[in-house]
């Protein structure tokens, strides 16, 4: 029985990211990098001029794909971290606690998600306002749900 509910809490733990990330790149799929940047073959007889247009050409493209990349893991930072705190929120208070742990477990891991490819873009203020929320519902959780727990275990 217990493994049973461990397959469980690890399953919705895993899908949940993944569920939300595939979400996202249904409705802003991420950047292609050859729909940004086009190879062209070397050409060793162009002039320092030519070099310099294609140098600039390519790095124009890249650019492009770097501005679209930020622009997906926006979405995907704007989705997963909210539908994470929500998670945990719900797991918190599930009556059945391999469905409760593994949402908090795939909250954390959504809100993680989120966090990996924007980190760098999220002004310090934003991410101690997210990180703050995120450490408040656990600490609310914690508070109301697993002391509650360990007290009426205590005082029968």
């Amino acid at each position: 029985m217990i493994g049973r509910q461990i397959a469980i809490g690890f399953g919705i733990a895993i899908i949940l990211p993944l569920l939300i990330y595939y979400g996202v790149r249904t409705f802003s799929p991420p950047p292609r990098y050859q729909d940004y940047v086009v190879g062209r073959a070397f050409n060793p007889n162009a002039t320092p001029e030519e070099r310099q247009a294609a140098i600039e050409t390519q790095r124009a493209q890249q650019r492009a794909y770097s501005d679209a990349q930020v622009q997906f893991s926006s979405h995907l930072f704007h989705v997963s971290a909210p539908l994470g705190y929500a998670a945990i929120l719900a797991g918190g208070f599930m009556a059945v606690s391999a469905v409760g742990t593994g949402l908090i477990f795939g909250g954390i891991f959504s809100v993680v998600l989120g966090y990996f490819s924007y980190w760098e873009h999220i002004a310090d203020w934003q991410r101690f306002v997210s990180l703050l929320i995120a450490a408040i519902i656990l600490l609310f959780i914690a508070y109301h749900k697993v002391s509650k727990t360990n007290v009426s275990a205590i005082n029968p």
